[in-house]
């Protein structure tokens, strides 16, 4: 079913076959076939999708190690309502990882954060 999610054109299916292809769920494991799934779904503005392709920028995994790309995958999945992605977008902006250092932005980030249990699905 979820295969026919995904050539139906549903995003959010295309994030979550990306997870199975991350983690090797129910397929063998590949790093740049999840990479290319977070990335139509992200574009297609699923939160989490573009979520994990910062993670994946962040981290090296599947694309060449890139922060300035993470950043912009942070910040895109923050304007798609994922909030957990301020917190990364203020270590960034406060230690000058991928970005211009600024403090004054990070605080501006640091105030969507939200105290509470950690959102499941976060790496």
């Amino acid at each position: 079913m979820l295969l026919e999610a995904v050539d139906a054109g549903d995003y959010r299916a295309h994030y979550a076959l990306g997870t199975w292809y991350l983690y090797g769920r129910h397929v063998k494991a590949s790093n740049k076939k999840a990479v290319s799934l977070f990335r139509q779904a992200a574009e297609n503005d699923v939160a989490e999708a573009a979520f994990d392709l910062a993670v994946c920028y962040e981290k090296g995994e599947g694309v060449r190690k890139d922060l300035s790309k993470a950043a912009a995958f942070y910040l895109r999945a923050l304007r798609c309502g994922d909030e957990s992605a301020a917190e990364e977008l203020h270590r960034m902006f406060y230690w000058g990882f991928g970005v211009e250092k600024n403090r004054m932005i990070a605080n501006e980030f640091a105030a969507f954060e939200k105290p509470g249990p950690e959102k499941p699905g976060r790496r």
